[in-house]
């Protein structure tokens, strides 16, 4: 398996899934982190946000899998927020250039699956 690099607070992380998978536990983000859904993302981009540019403070594939966190562990916008530790913010890559860690609110969270997914559902 390929390893993924990152740069992360000036310091260059390498990680390979296999780090994971030998672990008695895992985080459902340690495993999101390896998934490439960039082009879902470019799908979205391009037809729910072609004339909103303002949508992109986080990036559209951190919120598709931060809302699949939500749902793998079956919490509220709220308590899905609360629950993510630092690691799991890196992870899912809500950091900005400087490494300072930027998570959206719940209602940003709320906001995008409720209203951003339903506008791609009406694309189809």
């Amino acid at each position: 398996m390929a390893k993924k690099s990152r740069m992360y607070g000036g310091v260059k992380f390498e990680e390979s899934i296999e780090n994971y998978l030998n672990r008695e536990s895992a985080s459902i983000c340690q495993f999101l982190h390896f998934l490439c859904i960039e082009d879902i993302s470019q799908y979205l981009e391009r037809t729910v946000y072609a004339n909103n540019s303002w949508h992109f403070k986080y990036s559209i594939s951190s919120m598709i899998k931060l809302f699949i966190v939500m749902c793998f562990r079956q919490l509220s916008y709220e308590k899905t927020m609360a629950s993510l530790t630092e690691e799991e913010a890196i992870l899912l890559a809500f950091y900005d250039d400087n490494g300072v860690i930027k998570l959206p609110s719940p209602k940003t969270l709320h906001n995008f699956v409720n209203t951003d997914w339903a506008k791609m559902e009406s694309v189809k």
